[in-house]
């Protein structure tokens, strides 16, 4: 795991690759080195994980150099074939497999990759490079292009930088401004012109200054069969990513998806570290009590970290420092401050992420597969004046979202890829830890795809899979507890406590977001009733300090 950037050297507007690294510094804290050559500059930032002595890049063999972020799970099977096919390996690192297996294999070389990853393949002899995000697109990779430059790197805040430092004029577009505010991310607009994050689950190749998509990567598991169990499948997915030459800890909210891998992973290795969020005096978000529970039952080396509204105040700057596209996750604060806690005992750690899009844990799984009876109850509660909350959340549900099947589409391609994995990969590689998603595994996809979604949900709970496994292996309440995820009490903080003082003090400043996008009187609007309009107060506050802060 580390961070990667590159570039194609132009006469005309020559590059410091030691600018470049710097800027991704803390995603690979370990080492720090480059490539260079009279066409191309590749550089890479290393968190040292496996084979902790050579596994050193940019890496090169033949006429081809690699720069590499992330980890190929298989990497020992694959070594074992290609020695078989004659190729001799001076290392134990994945990154070795991985060049040799684009030597022997060329563009299919993909699909053979159980991991996630972000790659550049530099060709010497063709002057081109080979290019690809996983599957899911667990690991970024940003793009600047024009009709003289091409650079690569991990972050989107690499590109941005080298924008300010030659005194290039830049502005966020107003499209993207309008996105974040409506949808809490950015998908469509690219925030800067001529920047681009790649297209995740393909190959590219880039040559001539032109970026041709080569195929798309094939993420079928042929392992899977009717034999295979949840349990099984799950272990072995775990028995995979548990192998580091580093201890491998656990992310334990107390929610059903980090419970369950704890609780297989404490079959697998003993004394596993777990770590967690606690929330001060806030029942409604903490979830302690359950990840207490589950590090007894399995002995885990547990490290549980409070969150105080005097720590929120510490996060706030660094969380504006650490987006590199506006992004709109309260969790952020706490993960951040997760991380940084992690970071001084643990490298890697393993997340829950993707379950719920996998086993359709969410509400509006529920709410979209009972669609008429939830219009019916609707109906039911306007007559009788019992319209409550939580009714007005399944109302938008309806009205926002078209079928289950789309739904379950788009949680998989836009809010797992622009809002949570971006989250996770943004929080951990600022303090220079790996985060790896079993969930999002090949092995556990398509476990996932065996069954139609839909037979996951009833009208009550959602993931009843996941469930079934968490009654047998752990108890039947944490199974068939309420759905929290990682939630932290946002709506407080603005509308009650110093954070909503903070905000008000902020806004009330001439704003650095697009004035016709928004002005002063929607300002007032907002500040004028704190308790309901608390999300789109601070999401403003974040545009508008990251927009402060980067540009």
């Amino acid at each position: 795991m580390c961070g990667i950037v590159g570039c194609i050297k132009n006469d005309e507007n020559r590059i410091d690759i030691n600018f470049l690294l710097e800027s991704i510094k803390h995603r690979g804290p370990d080492a720090q080195n480059y490539f260079e050559n009279d066409f191309a500059m590749l550089g890479h930032t290393r968190l040292s994980i496996v084979d902790l002595e050579n596994g050193h890049q940019p890496f090169e063999y033949k006429n081809y150099i690699i720069v590499f972020n992330g980890e190929i799970f298989n990497h020992k099977i694959l070594r074992e074939d290609l020695v078989k096919l004659g190729y001799i390996f001076k290392t134990n690192s994945d990154t070795e497999v991985l060049l040799k297996l684009y030597d022997c294999y060329k563009e299919k070389f993909v699909d053979k990759l159980q991991g996630f990853y972000a790659f550049v393949i530099y060709d010497k002899h063709e002057k081109e490079f080979i290019i690809a995000r996983d599957y899911f697109g667990i690991k970024p990779l940003y793009i600047y292009s024009d009709r003289l430059e091409f650079l690569f790197s991990s972050e989107m805040l690499t590109l941005i930088s080298l924008l300010k430092e030659k005194k290039i004029k830049y502005n966020l577009s107003k499209d993207a401004q309008i996105e974040f505010l409506d949808k809490g991310y950015i998908e469509k607009s690219n925030i800067v012109e001529n920047t681009f994050e790649l297209e995740k689950g393909f190959l590219f190749k880039y040559k001539d200054r032109v970026l041709t998509k080569l195929r798309a990567i094939d993420y079928s598991f042929d392992e899977i069969n009717s034999h295979s169990t949840l349990e099984s499948v799950l272990k072995d997915e775990l028995t995979q990513q548990l192998d580091a030459d580093v201890e491998v800890g656990i992310l334990l909210s107390g929610g059903i998806d980090s419970s369950l891998i704890t609780a297989i992973s404490s079959k697998i290795k003993n004394n596993i570290p777990t770590y967690s969020v606690a929330f001060e005096d806030n029942n409604l978000y903490n979830e302690s009590v359950y990840s207490d529970f589950v590090s007894n039952t399995f002995n885990t080396n547990h490290k549980k970290f409070l969150f105080t509204e005097e720590v929120l105040f510490d996060y706030i700057p660094k969380l504006i420092e650490t987006i590199d596209i506006p992004i709109y996750d309260p969790a952020m604060l706490p993960m951040l401050y997760l991380c940084d806690n992690v970071s001084k005992t643990s490298k890697v750690v393993l997340s829950g992420d993707g379950g719920d899009e996998l086993f359709a844990g969410y509400t509006h799984h529920r709410v979209l597969k009972y669609k008429l009876l939830y219009k019916l109850i609707l109906w039911l509660l306007k007559r009788t004046n019992l319209f409550l909350t939580k009714a007005k959340i399944i109302e938008e549900i309806i009205a926002k979202h078209s079928d289950f099947k789309k739904s379950i589409s788009h949680d998989l391609n836009k809010g797992l890829n622009l809002r949570l994995l971006r989250k996770t990969d943004l929080c951990s590689m600022r303090f220079g830890v790996e985060v790896r998603v079993p969930f999002l595994s090949k092995r556990v996809f398509n476990y996932s795809l065996k069954s139609n979604p839909r037979s996951y949900v009833d009208f009550f709970k959602g993931k009843k899979p996941l469930r079934k496994l968490v009654h047998k292996l752990i108890n039947k309440e944490i199974a068939y507890k309420k759905k929290q995820g990682f939630r932290v009490p946002i709506k407080e903080w603005v509308s009650q406590g110093n954070l909503g003082i903070l905000i008000e003090k902020e806004l009330k400043k001439p704003l650095k977001i697009d004035k016709t996008i928004l002005n002063q009187t929607d300002i007032k609007k907002y500040l004028s009733d704190k308790n309901r309009y608390y999300k789109e107060l601070f999401s403003i506050f974040l545009l508008n300090s990251w927009i402060k802060k980067h540009l």
